[in-house]
């Protein structure tokens, strides 16, 4: 009997795993679509024997009304499969990007040659669910890293190096319960234990320490990212020389303490993402990034994306950057 049952629950996987795979809407209907199938199919393991595909559809169409909880479904599908790697934050290449590099930091390096304007940029961002429901329901730990890298490919001069990689792998407990807060319906919030560096040394090297919190949530058509960090103190250098001790000290200066995030999903095709970061000092010293991406292929979407300020990337922490870049991107936010 229990075989039997349990031969008719593989089926159903089956054929809703086949039905998501032909699929032949937009990409954003296929998202939906097969978030429901992945919601369907975790319903599945704890569905009763007389429980239907429709009424299973039916569940899963109501309870993913919002792009958060279709992710969310779409993870949790993969997270059963122990080789599964994840999408965390975008995964973009912009073969072509423009701004004037500052060359102060790089002046030993250069010895009296120069960057290119136009350089290449692309992200990396992967995540790992290590661990399901620990402690209590719905909160999990994920391993990620994110890896952006800043590439003179068109400057033969000197030999097209990388000018500069930022590597940021985390470790973050990832809670999936919804709940209200201020009077808004917290879709998804986690708290991170974060590293961030260039993985460079002597006057070169840039890294930092933080614990972030975050919450995310909807307001129609407009997914909110609210994200602060405390930073995790450091010796001070007891000279430039010295390989140890903070690489750069008073970074809460420009970075600040937090920034918020907004993905407004224009249509089934377009999103607009923005991301705002200020020093809520006297001086001022903050940060916009603004994405836009859309269709390009059946697999691949265009990306423009315009940055203006300071923190673009670690080496010029405290310096403004203001950069235009054209590309793909391979993953989104959503």
């Amino acid at each position: 009997m229990q075989k039997r049952i349990k031969m008719k629950r593989n089926l159903l996987l089956l054929v809703i795993t086949v039905a998501a795979l032909c699929s032949g809407k937009s990409a954003a209907q296929t998202l939906s679509k097969d978030a429901i199938q992945a919601c369907m199919a975790e319903e599945l393991k704890t569905a009763t024997d007389d429980t239907t595909i429709g009424e299973l559809r039916e569940k899963c169409s109501v309870g993913l009304g919002d792009p958060i909880k279709r992710r969310v479904a779409l993870e949790n599908s993969a997270s059963s499969n122990p080789f599964a790697i994840l999408p965390h934050r975008p995964n973009y290449l912009l073969p072509v990007t423009f701004s004037e590099p500052r060359e102060e930091p790089y002046a030993d390096v250069l010895q009296g040659r120069s960057f290119d304007n136009f350089e290449a940029k692309f992200q990396l961002s992967l995540k790992y669910i290590a661990a399901k429901d620990i402690f209590f329901d719905n909160l999990d730990l994920n391993i990620a890293f994110t890896a952006t890298s800043y590439w003179q490919a068109y400057n033969g001069e000197i030999s097209a190096p990388f000018r500069e990689t930022n590597y940021e792998p985390e470790v973050i407990f990832n809670y999936n319960e919804p709940f209200r807060l201020f009077g808004l319906e917290i879709d998804n919030s986690y708290l991170s234990l974060n590293h961030q560096s260039n993985g460079q040394a002597g006057t070169l090297s840039r890294s930092w320490n933080r614990i972030i919190g975050a919450v995310a949530f909807n307001t129609k058509d407009v997914t909110w990212s609210v994200k602060t960090w405390y930073r995790i103190p450091e010796d001070e250098r007891e000279s430039g020389e010295d390989i140890g001790g903070d690489d750069n000290p008073n970074i809460e200066r420009y970075y600040g303490y937090g920034e918020l995030g907004a993905l407004w999903q224009i249509n089934d095709s377009h999103n607009l993402d923005i991301l705002l970061r200020n020093n809520l000092r006297s001086d001022n010293r903050g940060a916009i990034r603004v994405g836009w991406s859309f269709p390009f292929s059946k697999n691949l979407r265009g990306y423009v994306e315009y940055f203006n300020g300071y923190g673009e990337s670690l080496i010029y922490f405290d310096q403004h950057v203001e950069r235009l870049g054209v590309g793909f991107k391979l993953t989104d936010w959503l």
